[in-house]
């Protein structure tokens, strides 16, 4: 049984417990269906396309994972390419680097792509939320 410290810790609900609140404000999905990749890296790759994996998406950004080392708070162009054909051209920046592991990196979107949402929602064959 939870005890409260007090009146204050039981009117904000419930007790810390030592959990981390996630702030997310859009849905991340788990897709196999989409292959990415990341192009902008550089002066000396301008051109090149790096193909990486995406881990989960959702309408505001993606974590991926690469063997390359990326810059925090880099802009990139991410693409995005279903299965259906359908592509996703997305100019996007490194926010953060995983913690749990260095070869994986959130991505922020410049902007909301609502579009990209919905189809994210009209494609999904198998829910995998995370």
């Amino acid at each position: 049984m939870l005890n409260f410290e007090d009146d204050a810790e039981l009117m904000n609900g419930l007790p810390d417990l030592g959990l981390t609140k996630n702030l997310r404000i859009a849905t991340r999905f788990i897709r196999g269906d989409i292959s990415a990749s990341i192009s902008g890296l550089g002066f000396f790759e301008m051109g090149k396309t790096i193909p990486v994996k995406l881990m989960d998406i959702s309408s505001k950004g993606v974590l991926i994972s690469t063997n390359r080392k990326l810059r925090i708070n880099k802009s990139l162009t991410l693409t995005l390419q279903f299965e259906t054909g359908r592509t996703f051209i997305i100019k996007a920046a490194i926010v953060r680097r995983s913690a749990s592991s260095h070869h994986q990196y959130g991505m922020k979107f410049e902007r909301c792509h609502d579009e990209l949402g919905d189809y994210l929602l009209e494609s999904q064959s198998k829910l995998v939320f995370k």
